[in-house]
């Protein structure tokens, strides 16, 4: 029904306006525990779908399944309860800014082709205190929320590790996790804190902020798919050695030949793209493979990138993810897309005589 009916609709509006009236309609699906019934039945014609065998552990942190809706979708963490019913077992928020900026101008999110997007947004965000105040009402949810952590356009890289501390600290009780954004490309320069020199002290600072506000927390570090694998290794390295969970592969592709797949006009446009793209869905999942074969006993894989079915979720699991992580696909796919994935990863399950989702993590990528 959604993609026959209800996305011909909402796809005459402007993209950024689709998104923020979905998120809306489930923040305010939220205000009852009937609406929130009527949205799981509407999402898959099914009650909220559970089976043990997805439980999936993230340094430390226990997450019912492995589908986690990505950072982005939810900025200002206003439809966290929503989005759990429809299947997912965590919401990362963000990305999350010490203050308020409007980002980029309008419009600056694009559907390309169904279930693919190009989009620089730039850290629109209400900043930590608005978010703070949104996450309140679901602090005795028990729901587990990532937090991820930006940095405003205008901040000194200088200075960035202190604001990215800043924010950790202000966030820390909303946190399960924490997830340090240093490759969106579409804040100026912010690529280049990828580098070893810069996130050490980042991370160093995130460090510090939990360590003052009562412990650590999982915290992991998201990049981009277009390091080059020497550049990968050395942020595996420091990750490594500053005991971070870690690395979240991977955020949107600034490649120009991939984006150019869909006209001329996007080949050299700003901002990144994701969703439902063939070669973008490969080269996520072969950095995850890289990943896993250089430091999978040392460190924890969120899968993202082309996610949108219980096959291309399995790709991303036996490469090596633990957790898997969707925004892109929640528009394309509609809202039964957590449901249908989570089904179909248990049905594999069944078929193949497997008693848990981790006795695959990583089977493609051992040698």
């Amino acid at each position: 029904m959604y993609k026959e009916i209800i996305q011909p609709i909402l796809n005459k509006c402007d993209s950024e306006t689709f998104h923020d009236l979905a998120r809306e309609s489930l923040h305010l699906a939220e205000l009852t525990p009937i609406t929130l019934k009527l949205l799981e039945f509407f999402a898959d014609k099914h009650s909220r779908f559970v089976d043990k065998r997805l439980n999936v552990n993230l340094g430390g942190l226990e997450l019912e399944n492995p589908l986690i809706v990505g950072a982005g979708w939810d900025k200002k963490g206003r439809a966290v309860l929503g989005l759990w019913h429809l299947g997912f077992a965590s919401v990362e928020v963000g990305s999350v800014l010490e203050y308020g900026q409007p980002g980029n101008t309008k419009p600056r999110l694009f559907m390309v082709s169904s279930g693919v997007a190009i989009n620089w947004l730039a850290f629109n965000s209400p900043g930590m205190d608005i978010v703070s105040k949104n996450l309140d009402k679901y602090q005795n949810s028990n729901i587990p929320i990532g937090i991820s952590l930006g940095l405003n356009k205008d901040v000194d890289h200088a200075d960035a590790p202190r604001a990215y501390g800043t924010v950790a600290q202000r966030m820390y009780d909303y946190a399960g996790y924490f997830a340090i954004n240093v490759s969106s490309p579409n804040t100026p320069g912010l690529r280049k804190l990828q580098d070893k020199e810069h996130t050490v002290h980042i991370i160093k600072s995130v460090n510090e902020a939990m360590d003052i506000c009562g412990g650590r927390k999982p915290l992991f570090v998201k990049i981009a798919p277009d390091l080059s694998y020497q550049a990968i290794d050395e942020l595996l390295e420091v990750a490594i050695q500053n005991k971070v969970t870690g690395i979240i592969a991977s955020n949107t592709t600034i490649n120009p030949d991939l984006k150019g797949k869909y006209g001329a006009r996007w080949k050299n446009s700003p901002g990144g793209l994701s969703g439902d793209d063939q070669d973008y869905r490969r080269i996520t999942t072969e950095i995850i493979a890289h990943i896993y074969k250089q430091a999978g006993d040392k460190l924890d894989i969120i899968g993202v990138g082309g996610i949108n079915n219980a096959e291309s979720a399995l790709e991303k699991i036996k490469a090596g993810a633990k957790a898997l992580q969707l925004v892109t696909a929640i528009r394309g796919e509609g809202p039964a897309v957590a449901g249908k994935i989570n089904r179909g990863i248990a049905d594999y399950l069944d078929r193949e005589g497997i008693t848990s989702i981790k006795e695959i993590v990583g089977i493609d990528s051992k040698s």
